[in-house]
């Protein structure tokens, strides 16, 4: 039982809902709820009349439809915790669908459970479908999307006239912001395996350590065939400034290239600033006595080039790539702890 679940239970106990009211079918086109829950003082008529209404509501949701929603809520429609941005009345959810369904195309929404009381009636939806549009920074994958929602609306002649609502939204913004990696994209290293520690040499030479500060050699394939250009960074992810360490970062990594050597860029490419100020690679040297992870990723990109700004900061070039990410892949070593 999800939290969504626990708190319609609880809410039917308190009202002192009667049985699951098995409604005769109709408008079989519109979204059927799981279990249906009426409260004994509601007559058959009033209850068919309601939970038509929210039927069509939902039928809207689950389709995209505008004409189920004109249908359901009534001219002078409330939304009763408007989100931010979003219109009052009924050009709100008009839009919020056709942006929804420009992120997620095949969305769907199944009604759980539905309860009617008084002149409410109580949703417990689920919508689902997958991620194949453009959320922000992140283009879809095809990734699953499945979150629940709970509405109640007040109604009032038949329709909708106020709607409160409250969304699993935690869980849409992990679906929307999982990355799946493009299948086959690999990144290696000849001098580098996965998970394991770094050799002397690959040490920075400042801040206590004493190594050559050589950077390895990358290499990768399989990367997407829509790849137009590849950014690679590298980051340790355990440094004591509370958002890791960013010791080297190149883009505009011209598109066909497979490799960076150990010594020289690819013709084209560009370095970014890393944390200390400069455009250098910089090995790790961990704090004495502690092992920290350092991950490399290669980023696959929809453009040739990012374009940022003149004296664009790290975290802005940054922001574009991951804007322009369409796969990625990586490889983490460790090193330390150094006496």
């Amino acid at each position: 039982m999800n939290k969504y679940t626990s708190k319609l239970a609880i809410f039917f106990i308190l009202i002192g809902v009667g049985t699951a009211y098995a409604y005769q079918k109709q408008n079989d086109d519109l979204p059927q709820a799981n279990t249906i829950n009426i409260d004994k003082s509601i007559s058959s008529k009033q209850a068919d009349i309601m939970m038509l209404a929210a039927r069509k509501y939902s039928a809207f949701w689950n389709t995209g439809e505008e004409k189920y929603l004109y249908q359901a809520l009534a001219p002078n429609f409330i939304d009763l915790n408007l989100p931010q941005g979003r219109k009052q009345g009924r050009q709100g959810p008009i839009e919020a669908s056709k942006w929804f369904r420009g992120v997620v195309p095949d969305l769907k929404a199944k009604i759980i459970e539905m309860t009617v009381v008084k002149n409410k009636v109580i949703l417990q939806l689920e919508f689902s479908g997958h991620f194949k549009g453009k959320f922000h920074n992140d283009i879809g994958q095809g990734q699953e999307i499945k979150f629940s929602a709970v509405d109640v609306y007040t109604i009032k002649d038949g329709k909708i006239a106020t709607n409160w609502h409250l969304e699993d939204n935690q869980t849409l913004i992990n679906q929307l912001t999982k990355h799946i990696p493009a299948k086959g994209f690999q990144l290696k290293s000849s001098v580098l395996k996965e998970g394991e520690s770094i050799a002397a040499n690959q040490y920075w030479n400042q801040f206590g350590c004493s190594g050559a500060n050589d950077r390895p050699d990358l290499s990768w394939s399989g990367a997407p065939k829509n790849s137009k250009s590849f950014a690679v960074s590298f980051y340790d992810k355990d440094a004591p400034t509370g958002s890791g360490f960013w010791h080297w970062i190149v883009y505009d990594i011209p598109k066909g290239t497979t490799n960076i050597s150990a010594k020289k860029l690819p013709t084209g490419a560009l370095a970014a600033n890393t944390d200390i100020g400069n455009k250098d690679y910089l090995g790790p040297c961990p704090p004495k006595g502690r092992k920290h992870t350092y991950v490399f990723t290669l980023h696959a990109l929809d453009v040739e080039n990012l374009n940022p700004p003149k004296n664009a900061t790290s975290a802005l070039i940054r922001f574009f790539i991951n804007k322009h990410t369409i796969g990625k892949t990586t490889l983490s070593v460790t090193a330390g702890p150094r006496e």
